[in-house]
């Protein structure tokens, strides 16, 4: 008989009853079921008050989860919000521009989004989150990928569509980097300077007196 056989034979097996094993056994699955709710709870919660006044326990309440399961799927706070900002994908505009006749009712389709409940909405959930994002390099990265960029290239498309369709001269097709960014960037620099959400208004007069208001001495039909 082999060494390797005898080996075999000189191991004692286990007898029922006897001690386990000391590997650590496998949790109970954790159940997804209620991510969406919980990811969708955060986000209210965000528009509804501060940034550092939303906890996990307050998400718990509100969605009738024991706190100790989202604590297991979520260890910490920014940790739950990064994951409720993922979860909202980009805006919807990203996959079909708006086409409503002229540049600025094209430019207002976005602003008017219903995504994430309207600009009011958007603003409120965002305002508390980019003073977050000043000291949170990770919550700063998920905004400017999930929100600040798509928004940007939709008005980048935007722009270089009126172009292509001749209601702005071609000449203007240098600065379209530049106007692109401005709604997106002003909208940054104001909430991060502060936790007061934007209203609608405000994302109007940037479109009209900056963006629109530098392309009008170019001509075309805005």
């Amino acid at each position: 008989m082999s060494g390797r056989s005898l080996r075999w034979m000189d191991t004692p097996a286990r007898q029922p009853g006897g001690p386990r094993s000391s590997e650590p056994q496998p949790g109970r699955p954790y159940d997804r079921s209620s991510d969406a709710l919980i990811l969708a709870t955060t986000l209210d919660l965000l528009a509804e008050r501060a940034y550092e006044r939303v906890t996990l326990d307050d998400v718990a309440t509100r969605t009738g989860k024991a706190k100790t399961t989202l604590y297991r799927r979520w260890p910490t706070k920014d940790a739950l919000v990064l994951a409720a900002i993922r979860s909202i994908g980009r805006p919807p505009e990203i996959d079909l521009l708006p086409d409503r006749g002229s540049l600025r009712s094209d430019l207002l389709a976005v602003i008017d989004s219903p995504w994430l409940g309207g600009a009011d909405r958007r603003s409120s959930i965002f305002a508390g989150l980019m003073v977050a994002a000043r000291s949170s390099g990770s919550l700063a990265d998920v905004i400017r990928a999930e929100v600040t960029e798509p928004y940007v290239e939709i008005y980048r498309r935007l722009l270089e569509r009126a172009i292509d369709q001749g209601r702005v001269p071609r000449e203007t097709t240098e600065r379209v980097a530049v106007l692109a960014e401005v709604i997106p960037a002003m909208s940054t620099h104001r909430l991060g300077a502060g936790s007061e959400p934007l209203r609608r208004d405000f994302f109007v007069s940037v479109l009209d007196d900056v963006v629109l208001a530098a392309l009008r001495g170019s001509g075309g039909s805005l």
